[in-house]
């Protein structure tokens, strides 16, 4: 059985992103979306060769991916009835906020729904079982996410009904049916979109963000870093290779929260308490400009003798 769509907890994509393996994340979606753990027909599926296909597994292995339990959605949109508009009318008829939720989503999309549009509306009270209050708020949630990702990259997106699928699928697959439960998850989800903006002006972009420049950004800001401790991450990323290395920085990232570090003063506190580690030299064989630089050094030092 394959899913519509998968979702992975901030452990999972820090550790796929930080091996940098495009075929071991190619791998592991594949697992998480058939339940294919023993990868029997993984190499006709995804094309991968069988040597590139084992070394994945034995990465995947080696990160403790393949130890996750594959979490099977109870709700599939490829599962959802393909509901006939006599049906659509039926329902409609017996449930008369059926109406007021197409009038709804129709007025806040800025026009009349399609005919399929209307039979994904039906798959959420009909399949997913979902109220139409909780609806509403999923609606109105993502009118949010889209005005928030429009103000914060220049753009003019508009809402569509495949956003809204998308997020009441997800919600119904986390158990989120009543307005208690929205409510709640709507006040923490917002919690990770303004640090987004935050965290972009730490890093000096003034540009849209890439999905997986995103990715990176709401999975720190999940681990529980304050965009103060991102910045020290940037700091440090920059003066290694001198320059905004997303993986670099998602290393150092890791390796903080794999020790409970998430604060500046925690991340300072452990600075010193490790003692400073000389550079290794060792196998460095100095070449032409290293050599004329300590001949010139050692010739400045020989003048101020004299």
């Amino acid at each position: 059985m394959t899913l519509d769509y998968i979702t992975l907890t901030p452990q999972e994509l820090g550790k796929l992103l930080a091996a940098g393996n495009g075929e071991a994340a190619l791998v592991y979606l594949y697992i998480r979306a058939t339940g294919d753990k023993t990868l029997q027909n993984a190499e006709r599926e995804l094309r991968i060769p069988a040597d590139n296909l084992a070394w994945a597994e034995s990465l995947l292995k080696r990160l403790g991916l393949m130890d996750i339990p594959v979490q099977t959605l109870r709700y599939d949109r490829s599962r959802s009835p393909d509901y006939t508009a006599e049906q659509i009318s039926a329902f409609a008829a017996k449930d008369p906020t059926f109406a007021l939720l197409q009038g709804e989503v129709s007025r806040r999309l800025g026009r009349v729904l399609t005919g399929e549009e209307l039979k994904t509306l039906l798959s959420f009270r009909d399949y997913l079982k979902m109220p139409p209050e909780v609806v509403s708020m999923a609606l109105t949630h993502c009118l949010q996410k889209n005005e928030y990702y429009n103000r914060a990259n220049g753009k003019q997106r508009k809402l569509t009904m495949r956003m809204l699928e998308k997020e009441c699928y997800d919600w119904a697959n986390r158990g989120v049916v009543t307005l208690e439960q929205a409510s709640a998850y709507i006040s923490q989800d917002l919690k990770t979109q303004a640090p987004e903006g935050q965290v972009k002006r730490a890093l000096g972009l003034d540009r849209a963000l890439s999905d997986s420049e995103r990715e990176y950004i709401q999975s720190w800001i999940k681990m529980g870093f304050p965009v103060d401790t991102i910045k020290i991450a940037y700091d440090k990323t920059v003066m290694a290779t001198g320059k905004l290395a997303w993986r670099y920085m998602n290393k150092i990232l890791l390796n903080w929260h794999e020790k409970n570090l998430h604060s500046p003063q925690e991340v300072s506190e452990e600075k010193r308490r490790q003692p400073e580690q000389p550079a290794d030299t060792s196998g460095f064989t100095p070449g032409a400009g290293e050599r004329a630089a300590v001949s010139n050094l050692q010739k400045f030092r020989d003048s101020l003798k004299e």
